[in-house]
């Protein structure tokens, strides 16, 4: 099976060519990490340019998020489990009117296996439920996502929210999404902007090492 061969099915939204593939792939013994990173995740990624492009709509976003996930559920059992104590928590979901997952999703999945307990509130989530469950289990981090420019303000809103309640410097605060960038995590106050789901998990390495207060 070849990896790059599944990552162009991903992209190209071939459902059935895609998950034989990942099967094949388990089948042959390859490993289940570098299928999932280097074929069905680069495949996604491809599609989240796509979209940035405006060659893809929400339409092919949401085909591709269930495509992976279908793709993830048969790799899963076969992934590698992070060893020695957790790096860090993380609370993860996209924002208020943002009905998908593909972003957060593939943040999730890296940081998980790369040593993260990770807590997904899914998707159109009110800014108090990140803050909430943020407190619920001892958060370091909170992870917004907001693919859609109308978004963005609620990500914004958690932080402000943080802010009037007294415990902002409790948690760092991170964003990503197709229609965000650094400048506007800067903005808004946020700690950091990741463009994709590795330089997520850099980001989080790197905020993690400072102390909560």
């Amino acid at each position: 099976m070849n990896i790059l061969e599944l990552a162009e099915a991903v992209l190209e939204l071939e459902d059935d060519k895609a998950i034989a593939m990942v099967k094949q792939s388990i089948e042959e013994g390859m490993n289940a990490r570098e299928v999932l990173e280097d074929g069905v995740l680069a495949g996604l990624k491809e599609i989240g340019k796509r979209f940035q492009n405006k060659e893809y709509f929400l339409a092919e976003l949401t085909m591709g998020a269930d495509l992976v996930d279908q793709c993830m559920a048969i790799l899963e059992p076969h992934l590698p489990v992070a060893e020695g104590p957790k790096r860090g928590v993380v609370v993860i979901g996209a924002v208020q009117g943002d009905l998908h997952s593909i972003g957060y999703g593939l943040v999730q999945k890296q940081l998980e296996l790369a040593g993260y307990e990770v807590h997904e509130v899914g998707i159109n989530c009110p800014s108090m439920k990140f803050i909430d469950k943020a407190k619920e289990v001892n958060a370091d981090i909170i992870g917004l996502s907001a693919f859609l420019v109308t978004t963005i303000p609620y990500c914004d809103e958690v932080i402000n929210y943080l802010k009037d309640m007294g415990t902002r410097d409790k948690y760092k605060v991170i964003i990503g999404g197709t229609e965000c960038n650094h400048e506007v995590a800067a903005a808004m106050g946020a700690d950091g902007f990741a463009p994709d789901a590795s330089e997520a998990v850099k980001l989080c390495d790197k905020l993690i090492v400072k102390p909560k207060k």
